[in-house]
């Protein structure tokens, strides 16, 4: 494709991201999308689908549309147009099969789109499934058409050079290769050298031609079915579309030189830049019915989210738990936790908070993954070394301990961990310059010279002393419990005397206010530095309660998750509520960043979303991995030795019919399992799984609303709300306040 074409095309798409009122009725609107496919593969392979159902079967594939039209108002119906209720969702249970469904006048279309992976000879291939459903609503029989367009202009969509279509007309080809294999074969095709095959739909016509060639990669074509529909017939076509087929899945190649966000440089199709894909036959596709690629990836997904049950009185709460793990395991990329697939490298600060969902969602072993990374490249982000990144690596390594207490990899990552703690302790004792690498854990002398780079006090977004060396203390605290699993008496007595002095110059800076900017983001959580339940850091953020989503997505919820660990209910209940009903996470539980994210390889790619020096990040790693883990917390979260259950639930939810059941929650004690089944005079509580804190469990309830709790015959003392369970507790009654 000639350089002038491709910046003339690219202009133009990002004029119409600049003025949506400028976009053609069929174009995206660019507003949500998520990228489905298989956990920590390349992000290549991945397919992004727009809230509308359109989607592109990996990264710079092109556009797959559905649009409807209406034989007997001659007009097309597309879930893009203005005026066209449009709503989407995901599979039942949270699983990563989106859907959409719109009105085509009184015709209701529901699409879906799923991928997986099925073996090819000694290769695995990604391979998408994709259905829509029609349905007569009409008193009447209904006569319509359904076209299934191939654009250039996708949700990830790239260059179409040629379209072809098979002599039985079930197969569209884009650049020699088949792209949309049906299981039907279609009434019409036909394909355009230019993308103005919506300009045909629209008039409810199909060009003529057959093999439209273009060098300026703009070839548009679709499939075309007649049909007539009975009054509540319903009628489904299944599809299934390669990924990149005979073209390689392109790995990341960031610039390195970028100072806010970096730019990858490796094109989509760039040739030994990746994965080659093989194209196997049509058959092979041909045989991939779409009905066995969304039971295989129902499967799938089940599987992969069922290592923790919910069972609330709002289903947002474990549909988002699903949905946002799914979301975050997307983010893996070949072991590397991207902040956002596409958009972003690895920043340690969203990296930590991944692993920690992974954590506590029972999926340690991408957890692990992440975690081997930041051990082989300690400084992730911006090209500047960042300030928080050693204490942050140092306490999800504890926190992995905690969870698995796996001694063969906890003996394995001892030696890093020692060489970190030694360099928080060089930065932080020591006169400056202080010198570090972003490719090895030495630091200092140690380092060769040109792989040196300065590691400034407190550096991390800007400056930020109140957050980074808050990171330094919650480190070395997990140093020092790792050296203690391990008997390393000495080197846990050294780094817990670090940790206290260190502790003591923050108290002494910051302690006067606390919740000062990005203190507000890491005091109680996740760093820990002071009790929640007494003292200082309690005292100043009780009265947090509910916050409002603005600005950056991870702020409010962060800030919130302070105010739940000191005990308010709202920061957590409240804050979610308001969360879960943002336009953005309805349906697919998918923030942005809330703000201009780092457009990584957007600029290669035809399509609507912003384009530039920056774009829209969407899920985001540290804005999903936020949410899922104050819902976490507000179920049951640690407070020393204790498990605090129930804390952030909303106070209507004790008295819900359905009750609460929560199964093999991962916790520093082991998993947790409860049930909370109201009765007539209050409620009984069940304990199970291995869970059992030293300090017990403590039963947050509602002020104001027990009379009495009673284990085995006896009944508890009340403080303010809190009941103290026995750590060997198997259940409880509650009796209501009169």
């Amino acid at each position: 494709m000639k350089l002038v074409h491709l910046v003339a095309l690219w202009v133009a798409l990002a004029a119409r991201a600049a003025d949506p009122a400028s976009r053609p009725p069929l174009d995206p609107r660019g507003q949500i999308h998520i990228p489905i496919g298989i956990p920590d593969t390349l992000d290549s392979v991945k397919t992004f689908v727009e809230a509308e159902g359109s989607f592109s079967p990996g990264f710079g594939s092109y556009g797959v549309y559905f649009w409807v039209w209406d034989a007997q108002q001659k007009k097309l119906f597309a879930p893009t147009m203005d005026g066209v209720p449009c709503e989407h969702g995901l599979a039942e249970g949270g699983l990563l099969i989106p859907w959409s469904k719109w009105s085509a006048g009184r015709i209701a279309v529901r699409t879906e789109v799923c991928e997986v992976q099925r073996p090819a000879d000694s290769n695995l291939l990604c391979v998408v499934g994709a259905r829509v459903h029609l349905t007569n609503t009409r008193p009447a029989g209904a006569a319509l058409s359904l076209y299934v367009a191939l654009r250039p202009v996708g949700p990830a969509g790239g260059t179409v050079e040629r379209i072809g279509f098979s002599a039985v007309k079930d197969t569209l080809a884009a650049n020699g290769f088949p792209a949309i294999v049906a299981e039907e074969r279609a009434q019409a095709v036909g394909g355009v050298t230019n993308d103005t095959i919506g300009d045909w739909a629209l008039r409810g016509e199909l060009p003529a031609e057959m093999y439209p060639a273009n060098s300026s990669g703009r070839c548009s074509g679709a499939l075309r079915y007649d049909i007539t529909l009975a009054p509540g017939q319903t009628r489904t076509f299944g599809f299934t579309c390669p990924v990149l087929p005979n073209r390689w899945a392109v790995r990341h190649r960031w610039d390195g030189t970028n100072t806010w966000a970096q730019v990858d440089l490796n094109k989509p199709g760039t040739t030994n830049a990746g994965i080659f894909q093989p194209y196997p036959s049509l058959r092979f596709y041909r045989v991939a019915k779409p009905d066995t690629l969304f039971a295989e990836a129902t499967n799938f997904w089940r599987e992969f989210t069922g290592r923790v049950s919910l069972r609330l009185p709002d289903p947002r709460w474990a549909d988002g738990f699903a949905a946002m793990l799914s979301h975050s395991a997307l983010c893996m990329n070949e072991g590397a936790p991207d902040v956002a697939v596409a958009n972003y490298n690895v920043f340690n600060r969203d990296a930590v908070y991944m692993a920690n969902l992974f954590h506590k969602a029972g999926r340690v072993e991408l957890a692990a993954a992440a975690l081997d990374q930041l051990l082989a490249h300690p400084f992730n982000g911006r090209v500047q070394p960042e300030a928080d990144n050693p204490g942050e690596i140092l306490w999800a390594l504890g926190d992995h301990w905690l969870f698995t207490r796996d001694r063969r990899w906890l003996e394995r990552v001892f030696p890093a961990a020692q060489k970190l703690a030694s360099m928080i302790r060089y930065y932080r004792t020591t006169p400056g310059p202080h010198f570090v690498s972003g490719t090895s854990l030495d630091f200092g002398d140690a380092l060769p010279a040109a792989q040196r780079q300065e590691l400034k006090p407190g550096a991390c977004d800007g400056q930020h002393p109140e957050y980074t060396e808050a990171w330094d203390i919650a480190g070395l605290r997990a140093a020092a419990a790792l050296a203690e699993a391990l008997d390393r008496k000495e080197d846990a007595a050294v780094w817990k005397k670090l940790a206290d002095e260190l502790f003591t110059k923050y108290d002494g800076q910051f302690g006067g206010d606390l919740a000062k900017d990005y203190g507000s983001y890491s005091v109680l959580w996740p760093c820990r530095l002071y009790p929640a339940d007494q003292g200082k850091a309690f005292e100043k953020f009780k009265s947090v309660g509910a916050q409002k989503p603005a600005g950056w997505r991870y702020f409010p919820l962060a800030r919130a998750h302070q105010g739940l660990l000191a005990g308010n209910r709202a920061a957590a209940a409240e804050t979610l509520e308001l969360h879960l009903d943002e336009p953005q996470m309805r349906g697919w539980f998918a923030f942005d960043e809330g703000g201009g994210s780092g457009v990584g390889g957007w600029n290669h790619v035809l399509t609507t979303w912003r384009q530039g020096k920056a774009s829209d990040a969407m899920p985001h790693g540290w804005a999903t991995a936020e949410t899922l883990l104050l819902i976490r917390d507000a179920l049951v979260f640690q407070s020393g030795e204790r498990l605090v259950l129930f804390g952030g639930v909303p106070a209507e939810w004790f008295r819900h019919p359905a009750g609460m059941r929560i199964e093999n929650l991962p916790t520093h004690f082991g998993k947790y399992s409860a049930t909370w089944t109201p009765t007539k005079s209050g409620a009984t509580l069940k304990l199970s799984g291995a869970a059992a804190p030293p300090g017990g469990f403590v039963l947050r309830l509602p002020s104001n609303t027990v009379a009495n709790v009673t284990v085995n015959g006896q009944t508890l003392r009340e403080t303010n709300g809190d009941f103290l369970l026995p750590a060997k507790t198997t259940g409880a009654e509650i009796e209501r306040s009169k």
